[in-house]
C-alpha cells in the first residue's frame, strides 16, 4: 500500500518516448558530448601513429561535427513531451494565480475534476472552484518535475505533476494527473481530466473505491 505521509518513488507508467527523441532532441547533451570527447581522445591517441592523418582526423572531425549537429538540433527543437510539460507548469500557475482566463483557455469544455475533496464537470465549474478559495491559502506554486507520455496518434496525452505550495495550504506537496488532448497536430493541448496521484497526508485522494 503506497504511504501517505513518504512520497512515492514510482508512478503510473506512461507511455515511453523514442530512444531517438529522447537523447537527439530532449537530451541532446549527453550524446552530443559523448561523440565530441570520443573524437578528441581518438586524435590524442592516434596522433603518432602513420594512420593519423588518413584515418584519425576524418574519423575523429565526423564525430565531433555528428556532435554539435545533435546538440544544436536538441537545443532549437521543441518536443510535443516538453510542450506538455510547459503546458503542465502553465495549468499549475494559473490555478496558484486563481488566473480565471488562463484557466478556462487550457480547459476542454466538459473537462473533469476528480478528487476526495471535490468532483466537477465543465471548464466553469472547475474555474470557479479554482479562483473562488480563501486568500492566503495558496499563495504561490512551484512544479518541480512532469512527467509526459503521449499516446498512440499524438493527439491524447497525459502528465503528472508535481507540485508544491506556497501559503496556508497543509498539506503542500501533491502529485497530479493530468489528461490532455488535442484536435489536430497544430492546436493546443487541452485538458480533459484532473485528478491527484497523492497528496501528502491524505488517503485516496482521487476518491477511487
Amino acid at each position: 500500500m503506497q504511504s501517505n505521509i513518504v512520497e512515492p518513488s514510482t508512478l503510473p507508467e506512461l507511455p515511453a518516448p523514442s530512444p531517438l527523441q529522447y537523447w537527439v532532441f530532449e537530451q541532446p547533451l549527453v550524446p552530443a558530448a559523448a561523440l565530441v570527447i570520443t573524437g578528441v581522445l581518438t586524435l590524442l591517441i592516434m596522433r603518432h601513429r602513420a594512420s593519423f592523418k588518413r584515418i584519425a582526423i576524418p574519423v575523429s572531425s565526423v564525430m565531433i561535427l555528428v556532435g554539435i549537429t545533435i546538440y544544436i538540433i536538441g537545443t532549437i527543437t521543441i518536443t510535443q513531451r516538453e510542450h506538455l510539460q510547459a503546458r503542465s507548469d502553465d495549468l499549475v500557475q494559473s490555478v496558484a494565480n486563481a488566473d480565471a482566463s488562463t484557466l478556462r483557455s487550457m480547459l476542454e469544455p466538459d473537462a473533469q475534476l476528480s478528487s476526495i475533496f471535490q468532483n466537477a464537470q465543465g471548464a466553469d465549474r472547475i474555474v470557479q472552484i479554482a479562483t473562488s478559495r480563501n486568500p492566503g491559502v495558496v499563495q504561490s506554486a512551484s512544479v518541480g518535475r512532469v512527467n509526459a507520455g503521449i499516446y498512440d496518434g499524438d493527439l491524447v496525452a497525459t502528465t503528472q505533476i508535481r507540485v508544491r505550495t506556497q501559503g496556508n495550504m497543509v498539506p503542500s506537496l501533491s502529485w497530479w494527473r493530468v489528461d490532455w488532448q488535442r484536435q489536430s497536430d497544430t492546436d493546443p493541448w487541452r485538458v480533459t481530466h484532473i485528478e491527484p496521484i497523492w497528496i501528502q497526508g491524505i488517503s485516496n485522494p482521487a476518491g477511487r473505491d
